[in-house]
């Protein structure tokens, strides 16, 4: 008598054949196939490593964060690509539907997040919404009245103002990841042991970059930066350091703005302009010439934070030596 297994597609046989001639080496040849086969058909599916989660995140560094703790257990798709800005970026309607397939979606809170596409995805309730400010102490942005502090609760709500930038400061980023870990552990509790001993190692690696750059920085303490863009707030408060922008709420400045800005460029002995490559900045690069000084590069969407975090202590630490 024989048996499909439907899922695997294997035919399980209930005796063994013979083939002619070949004695008893045929027939322990043919015993030992017939006992792998039909262990594999009792044990069916489940014998096989289960399909790796689908995870939808927004940037880079949300989806490095989440393949160093999920390893290959889990299949990562960014939606915003390479060169591309967080705060205009619009989601394909093939993009959309990759989100819908998916098992979870991190968001982080960035402008793009706040469209008609998310609120869609929300009322459709077929893929898990996971908001990693939840729990995270945020700033606000300057340039209105807002200058304190706020910790955002699972509300799902957004305060205008809040500075989305909190993967470019290593203690958030212990949170992002043990709220990324929970995620994983909840949705997939068989590798729960793995992701476990994978976290640890990513915040052991957190913890060293966190000393790294205190100690490069202690020394600059109460001294300023100047950026385009203003991503490095976080950074800047983890450090001692003052964050000064170009760009303030998404808009070049005036002309009695950028010569406030030299004049506090030569009062605080700044020679550098930190400027990202999703955004084109020409005043920035006015500005350097108008101080005699420069413009470098800082990308605040690189993968691999750590890395990305400690080059950028080191370009701020050489820009502040500057005499």
């Amino acid at each position: 008598m024989c048996r499909i297994n439907s899922k695997t597609n294997q035919r399980c046989r209930s005796g063994y054949a013979t083939s002619k001639g070949a004695g008893a080496g045929g027939n322990l040849a043919s015993i030992t196939v017939w006992l792998i086969t039909g262990l594999f058909c009792l044990l069916g599916p489940s014998a096989q490593a289960a399909e790796p989660l689908a995870v939808t995140v927004t940037i880079a560094p949300q989806a490095w964060l989440v393949e160093q703790i999920g390893g290959d257990r889990v299949v990562v798709k960014t939606l915003v690509g390479p060169g591309e800005s967080p705060a205009t970026y619009l989601p394909t309607d093939a993009q959309v539907s990759s989100v819908l397939r998916s098992a979870v979606y991190f968001r982080i809170g960035v402008p793009s997040e706040e469209t008609p596409w998310l609120d869609a995805l929300r009322r459709s309730r077929r893929v898990e919404i996971v908001d990693l400010r939840d729990g995270v102490e945020l700033r606000h942005l300057p340039g209105g009245h807002h200058h304190e502090a706020a910790t955002r609760q699972s509300t799902g709500t957004i305060v205008a103002g809040q500075d989305p930038h909190i993967w470019l400061s290593p203690k958030r980023l212990v949170q992002l990841a043990n709220t990324i870990a929970d995620t994983l552990v909840r949705l997939d509790p068989a590798a729960a042991p793995r992701y476990r001993e994978r976290l640890t190692q990513l915040i052991q690696r957190l913890d060293a970059l966190d000393t790294k750059l205190r100690q490069q920085l202690t020394m600059f303490t109460g001294r300023a930066f100047l950026v385009f863009h203003p991503a490095w707030g976080y950074f800047a408060n983890d450090y001692g350091l003052r964050q000064l922008a170009v760009e303030v709420e998404g808009k070049e400045p005036s002309e009695s703005e950028v010569t406030e800005l030299q004049a506090i460029a030569r009062r605080e002995r700044i020679p550098t302009i930190f400027v990202q490559p999703q955004i084109t900045g020409r005043s920035a690069q006015a500005l350097a010439i108008a101080i005699g000084g420069q413009t470098q590069i800082l990308d605040p969407l690189e993968p691999n934070v750590i890395d990305n975090l400690s080059r950028v202590g080191d370009r701020i630490a050489a820009a502040l030596e500057t005499p």
